[in-house]
């Protein structure tokens, strides 16, 4: 019985496991260039009611009074101006990643979950000859440095921020681990005000429409490669045309379905491994830079790193509903 019978569906899907083993395989090193080297400019703009990057701080109003919050959990910023960091971002991608490539599950809680197929279980790089799973190879794991990496991503404009009352956020009490959890996107119901209640937080958050720019940056990968980092962006090619297949998830608040973002590319830098003397990047824009996405996109459709099946239900799972998200526990 959920904890709250009167609750809205929850707003999450399971994406099944894949039964296989992951498809491990040899690391690339980095002293030297093979492959693919660059940095792609992109944009996203937030596409749910809000978007909310925990900083791990509160701010304190000891004048509020009424209708006002004294307390409320704070935007993450750096340098006083607010930001998505990074590492949130790679976080989120990586999660996409991990199960679109039939990859190992990377985080889990010891103690309080367990692996329900042991081939997933996390990669361990011991040395060069170590072999790991796909999203290992990309990211990297426990000694081994990644190959891709997303600066921090600043508003563009600067982006208003609005004080929202959501729901308590619980860790979910129950799960199943042959299954990967990814949150829907579904409609944010207003509590309706912002007085103080049981079970309820207020968080400062963006809007829907707000823009934030930031860069890609890989190292040393192939064109397939490339493309299941494109997928997990949100990406699809459709005869010859990359179109929005999702909106990934990114940020905090997801169980009351913030977060929902369209990643759009801008302009792309490449450095050629093949090139010799020095490196001069070549620059993409507009078709061209399309065209080599797409080019990128059917690389990892020919290659053995998608999980067609997997992929399928992640898009289907993260479709629109137009259903609303539950307000307090469920």
């Amino acid at each position: 019985m959920p904890r709250n019978p009167e609750s809205k569906s929850k707003p999450y899907v399971l994406i099944p496991m894949p039964s296989e083993r992951p498809k491990v395989d040899f690391v690339v090193t980095h002293e030297k260039f093979a492959g693919l080297t660059g940095r792609l400019e992109l944009n996203f703009e937030v596409v749910s009611e809000y978007l909310f990057v925990g900083s791990g701080a509160y701010e304190f109003d000891p004048n509020a009074r009424g209708n006002r919050p004294d307390v409320w959990h704070t935007f993450y910023r750096r340098n006083g101006q607010i930001c998505v960091p990074g590492t949130s971002i790679k976080g989120a991608i990586r999660a996409i990643v991990e199960a679109i490539s039939n990859s190992c599950v990377s985080q889990f809680r010891r103690g309080k979950e367990k692996l329900g197929l042991k081939e997933h279980r996390p990669c361990r790089f011991e040395n060069e000859k170590s072999q790991l799973c796909p999203a290992c190879r990309l990211f990297g794991t426990t000694g081994f440095r990644g190959r891709v990496h997303f600066s921090d991503f600043l508003p563009q404009p600067e982006a208003k921020l609005e004080i929202v009352k959501i729901g308590e956020l619980w860790e979910p009490r129950r799960y199943d681990p042959t299954k990967r959890r990814f949150y829907e996107r579904k409609s944010f119901q207003p509590v309706g005000d912002l007085r103080l209640k049981s079970g309820f937080r207020f968080v400062e958050a963006v809007p829907k429409g707000a823009k934030f720019r930031g860069t890609l940056n890989f190292e040393n990968l192939s064109k397939a490669e490339l493309g299941l980092i494109f997928y997990a962006l949100g990406w699809k090619v459709d005869a010859d045309q990359v179109k929005i297949a999702f909106a990934p998830k990114i940020g905090g608040a997801k169980p009351r379905c913030f977060g929902s973002v369209n990643f759009r590319p801008v302009r792309l830098l490449l450095w050629n491994g093949d090139l010799k003397g020095l490196l001069t990047p070549q620059e993409m824009v507009g078709n061209e830079l399309l065209s080599f996405l797409s080019s990128c996109l059917q690389g990892c459709q020919e290659s053995d790193l998608l999980h067609k099946d997997s992929w399928e239900a992640l898009v289907q799972g993260f479709m629109p509903k137009n259903e609303p998200c539950p307000q307090g526990l469920y």
